[in-house]
């Protein structure tokens, strides 16, 4: 668990992966029916990043809040079968009343190949 001191003081860092999880049939199908059927893939591989995020890192905060994000880019695909993954880093941390404002640079990995299904910049608050 990461101190808003720690958080400061790693900016620049890669802040590590999570475990690998299987992307399956009925993930997707379950995900199209929740959503638009013409953007499963990318939308999935977007979601799954919110889902590995928390497995990386964790901060000592009385409150950790989404913002949003700065930017998402789909260099590569997704579909059932695959394994993937998160790894993050820690682009910049600034201070906000009450606390510190991260962009932390997640990249959704996809097992045996080079292009990651997702990379977004997730914007968070961490208060104190």
């Amino acid at each position: 668990m990461l101190s808003l001191d720690d958080l400061r003081a790693a900016v620049g860092t890669d802040l590590g992966s999570s475990p690998w999880v299987e992307v399956t049939a009925a993930a997707l199908d379950q995900f199209a029916a929740a959503t638009d059927p013409g953007s499963v893939p990318e939308y999935l591989a977007l979601s799954l990043t919110n889902r590995v995020l928390p497995e990386i890192v964790t901060v000592d905060a009385s409150a950790g809040l989404n913002v949003g994000t700065n930017s998402v880019r789909f260099p590569g695909t997704l579909a059932a079968g695959d394994r993937v993954r998160g790894r993050a880093a820690l682009v910049s941390c600034t201070e906000v009343n009450g606390g510190v404002q991260t962009v932390m640079r997640v990249t959704l990995e996809v097992e045996g190949r080079s292009d990651p299904a997702c990379v977004v910049d997730a914007v968070s608050r961490w208060l104190v």
